[in-house]
């Protein structure tokens, strides 16, 4: 593997990836933020532990947009920094090295992006601090009163809200333009064309309602029509699709909602799984609807399809620190979560997976424990998906090439029997009788399979 990324790094390129069929499961992905409970293993060896990753294309591969003092708006660019590609072909090279079957792929904004005033421009202290857009740039959305729009920002003070005193960390992008869609398939063509990401990621995808709220908590009114935001989005999918490869990627965020109008153009959906209270966990009609939806998308989307789910954690300190955003994650009831969240994937899904923060808490989003559970080598799946366990109604079992994946939601503790000898990953038992609570699960491997 490693020579033959060789000769592709002699020629100028490396080759992009596709969604590679022989990876093992769990396979787990990051989405923007990384792992904060392995602080003695390198950034490169952090990333390289998942097999899917997006974010900006610095954070993935050290290349930046093409901007300048002239042109310092990332928005407005349209390739890559020329400066800085054989850095970015020489960290792919790397990561592929640690993980032949990770993608890379790059967030596109399309429904926000950060605003600076051109009050605020003249007292930046270097010139690429500017806004996405310039501030008078039509690609902005406005209010009635011809002002931006804020789009989103962090709960800074604690509060549980996010209101004037917060931090604003973005405004609405005005994405029914004809000419920003433009820009935005530009950049796609740009990523596709260097040979070094699998694909773009869109966020804030959503066919059931309009996304652009007159303010961050008042979504009683919205600036753009839902048919106008869904009209804008396919023809942004329309028109990428025509322009990029066939297997170029693309993921959008689409929560825990189906897209069928947008699923012969979409690779994958990212089910950032929202609930309502950051200190409680999913209750039985939340995770129904993520079973539905996950099912759904590897019915019906693009192939290959590149799912991936999220669930979020339970926070008791809300303004935790790193120590303790770590701790927490580790706690008995979050790792049962984390558990379940990775078998409903495992038995309902091909896809990926990741338990992370929840989105409340005024940290950046995302951010993760890497669970030893995942280490688990489960090798490919041999069994059809959502297979009930002997018939018991919210017990799934799917065997795999080295074990078993077990993922129960009944309603109560249940007792599973596998014919042939393994090891509970979780519970490290060897006995023929496992007995799994309610909304949890369980990986169980082959003896000396792992």
């Amino acid at each position: 593997m490693v020579q033959s990324l060789m000769l592709l790094f002699v020629f100028g390129v490396i080759k992009a990836n596709t969604a590679d069929a022989r990876r093992s499961y769990p396979s787990i992905f990051q989405a923007w933020s990384g792992i904060e409970n392995r602080p003695d293993i390198d950034e490169l060896h952090r990333l390289a532990q998942h097999d899917l990753v997006f974010a900006h294309p610095y954070a993935l591969l050290r290349v930046a947009w093409d901007v300048s003092e002239e042109q310092p708006y990332s928005g407005l660019a349209t390739a890559l920094s020329p400066s800085q590609l054989d850095t970015a072909r020489q960290r792919k090279q790397q990561l592929l090295s640690l993980n032949p079957n990770l993608l890379l792929l790059v967030e596109i904004r399309c429904r926000d992006a950060r605003y600076v005033s051109r009050q605020n421009e003249a007292d930046v202290e270097n010139w690429w601090e500017v806004g996405y857009f310039p501030p008078d740039s039509p690609y902005w959305l406005e209010d009635s009163n011809g002002k931006p729009v804020v789009g989103w920002g962090e709960d800074t003070n604690g509060n549980g809200e996010i209101d004037e005193n917060d931090k604003v960390l973005s405004y609405l992008i005005d994405f029914t333009n004809p000419e920003m869609q433009n820009l935005m398939v530009n950049q796609a063509v740009a990523l596709d064309k260097s040979g070094l990401f699998d694909g773009i990621m869109l966020d804030w995808w959503n066919e059931d309602y309009a996304t652009s709220s007159v303010g961050v908590d008042d979504w009683s009114a919205t600036i753009l029509t839902r048919e106008a935001e869904l009209e804008a989005r396919l023809a942004i999918l329309r028109k990428t699709r025509a322009e990029v490869d066939d297997d170029f990627l693309i993921l959008v965020n689409a929560n825990m909602r189906q897209i069928p109008k947008s699923a012969p153009y979409v690779n994958g959906i990212f089910m950032e799984c929202y609930k309502p209270e950051h200190n409680k966990g999913y209750n039985l009609d939340q995770v129904l609807q993520i079973e539905k939806t996950l099912l759904w998308a590897e019915q019906h989307l693009r192939e290959p399809r590149i799912n991936c789910l999220e669930g979020w954690r339970v926070v008791t300190e809300y303004m935790g620190d790193l120590n303790t955003r770590v701790a927490e994650r580790n706690s008995s009831e979050n790792q049962q979560w984390m558990r379940m969240i990775t078998t409903l994937s495992l038995t309902h899904s091909d896809g990926y997976v990741l338990f992370g923060d929840d989105n409340a808490i005024p940290v950046p989003d995302h951010l993760h424990n890497w669970y030893d559970f995942w280490d688990a080598d489960l090798g490919q799946p041999l069994q059809e998906q959502a297979v009930q366990y002997r018939d018991v109604p919210g017990l799934f079992i799917r065997e795999f090439e080295n074990g078993w994946a077990v993922y129960n939601r009944s309603g109560s503790e249940q007792t599973v029997a596998v014919d042939d000898r393994v090891v509970g990953v979780n519970g490290g038992k060897t006995q023929s009788l496992h007995k799994i609570p309610d909304f949890d699960g369980e990986i169980f491997l082959k003896i000396g399979a792992d």
